[in-house]
């Protein structure tokens, strides 16, 4: 029996038909907590699961199991003692201390009715609460910042974040599509430094051109991924009535971007996009600079 290849890459859930119909119409509590937040949340899909984000850590995975429910799984550190009992209220799983939380998660499973009531707008002001006391880095908030100052558009969508697949664990920063002079789009690699990082003088270069060779090496799997994930997004509702159904992908490997972002720090930035700069001449990457220039009050 011939092996069937797995796609080097699965953003979005395997489903079709009633299954999916079912799905779209159970998940709408959620789409419309993120599309209320004005910018503030994102929902992004997995290989068959999705997260909800706030200043780029995750508030929640939520997964669709084959009995009709869902498991929602939430840190432990973004969860108090108060909140978790009145979670539990809505859960098959209860929780009777804070200790039996499996590798750091407390799990949760609900019916799709509950969704309402399990992320209801006082249960997640308590998550991003604590999230906003972690704090877990600037340029993961710049990732935020970025989406919530671009959302999406006919020519412009900033498809994902924080993107690995099955055949290279690093994670780009960002992925977006960009429409071509073809009236198609094309992928566009974004990586993300503070101005003193001082892997802004060269490495940073040498991560995005990685990443645009790995896309271009998969590009199919890539094309599949993404058409489907977008197609997935517009039919929940993520994307308004003015965006199309569906989208196509330049397969050309040459359409393929890639730009390194630089965030605030002028002075110390400019240096080191100097030496970026000249780091990309004596390599030959074919990558763009762009330097975040922070609003001078006078």
């Amino acid at each position: 029996m011939p092996t069937i290849r797995r796609p080097v890459i699965t953003r979005y859930f395997n489903q079709e038909g009633e299954q999916w119909a079912n799905t779209i119409n159970e998940l709408k509590p959620l789409v419309r907590l993120v599309n209320a937040s004005t910018g503030e949340y994102s929902l992004q899909l997995r290989e068959d699961y999705l997260d909800i984000y706030y200043q780029g850590n995750a508030i929640a995975k939520v997964q669709p199991n084959k009995n009709g429910t869902y498991s929602v799984s939430i840190h432990r550190k973004f969860i108090s003692n108060k909140l978790l009992e009145r979670l539990d209220q809505y859960s098959e799983i209860k929780h009777v201390t804070k200790n039996e939380s499996a590798k750091g998660y407390f799990r949760f499973r609900i019916k799709a009715r509950d969704f309402k009531a399990f992320f209801q707008r006082s249960h997640v002001n308590s998550i991003i609460s604590k999230i906003r006391a972690v704090h877990n880095g600037e340029e993961i908030t710049m990732e935020q910042v970025i989406i919530t100052d671009n959302p999406p558009d006919r020519d412009f969508i900033i498809i994902d974040r924080q993107v690995a697949d099955h055949s290279n664990w690093s994670r780009i920063d960002l992925l977006a599509i960009k429409r071509d002079s073809t009236n198609e789009f094309h992928f566009v690699v974004i990586e993300l430094k503070l101005g003193r990082n001082a892997e802004l003088r060269g490495k940073a270069g040498k991560q995005v051109s990685d990443y645009v060779t790995h896309i271009k090496q998969n590009m199919a799997d890539y094309i599949k991924c993404y058409q489907r994930n977008y197609c997935q997004k517009k039919q929940l509702g993520l994307f308004d009535d003015e965006m199309p159904d569906n989208i196509s992908i330049n397969a050309d490997i040459d359409s393929v971007e890639g730009i390194v972002v630089a965030c605030g720090y002028s002075q110390i930035a400019s240096e080191n996009i100097t030496s970026l700069h000249k780091a990309i001449e004596k390599n030959r990457w074919n990558i763009e600079v762009h330097q975040m220039r922070p609003m001078k009050l006078s």
